[in-house]
């Protein structure tokens, strides 16, 4: 009778070590089977990214912009580091312009205003804007980016391109403040004569406190071309 007491009580201690390696590899077709779930639901949500992405440039973006986008991308120069800005020149630009406007005409504000922006009229040595610009381009700013997404910084060298640079950079840092990736954001220094009948939306023109120069504008466009 002890003997089968014996039996009985060290018979599953033999047994353990079978059942711990049976659950181990149970365990180990489990996390398996996870990591295989996992990289198909990464794929696929990489494709409806993707999918989204290509209808909401469709929907955002006219293929004459698109066309100017990759045709200005073409011609100037791209950031060296991750960590600088791309910048393109006049010359760059307008053929670019010219061949997107269905008119030939060159209009760079009337090809442009229907994408969404802002614009900072920064006066003569000036490193401060008006409160509610800042506002402004905050709310242009915080939006979701998509892949393709790119602030352009258009700032015209009418009063000189050393001036017309320090807007710009004034202007990338602010978007930079503002969680812009630089990699982001397209300096344009293009001059561009404009008068106040090319400015649609009131808001644009300068306002009381602002200089009056249009040319001291820095226009900053959310391009997702």
């Amino acid at each position: 009778m002890l003997c089968k007491y014996f039996i009985y009580a060290v018979f599953p201690l033999l047994m353990q070590p079978a059942c711990v390696s049976e659950r181990i590899l149970r365990l180990e077709q489990e996390v398996k089977d996870l990591r295989q779930e996992t990289a198909a639901n990464h794929t696929t949500i990489s494709a409806l990214q993707s999918q989204v992405t290509d209808g909401l440039t469709l929907a955002l973006c006219s293929p004459e912009l698109k066309q100017l986008m990759e045709d200005v991308n073409k011609e100037c120069v791209p950031a060296s580091k991750r960590d600088q800005v791309g910048s393109c020149s006049t010359s760059q630009i307008r053929p670019a312009v010219i061949g997107a406007d269905p008119e030939h005409r060159g209009r760079f504000l009337k090809l442009m205003s229907h994408l969404p922006h802002e614009v900072l009229y920064v006066a003569n040595k000036a490193n401060a804007v008006a409160t509610y610009r800042k506002h402004r381009l905050e709310a242009l700013a915080k939006p979701a980016l998509l892949d393709n997404t790119v602030f352009l910084v258009v700032s015209s060298p009418e009063l000189g391109p050393e001036e017309a640079g320090r807007r710009a950079f004034f202007a990338e840092d602010l978007l930079i403040e503002l969680a812009v990736p630089s990699r982001r954001i397209r300096r344009w220094i293009y001059e561009f004569p404009a008068t106040p009948k090319d400015i649609v939306r009131p808001s644009d023109l300068p306002g009381i406190a602002e200089p009056k120069e249009l040319s001291r504008g820095v226009w900053i466009f959310r391009a997702d071309c």
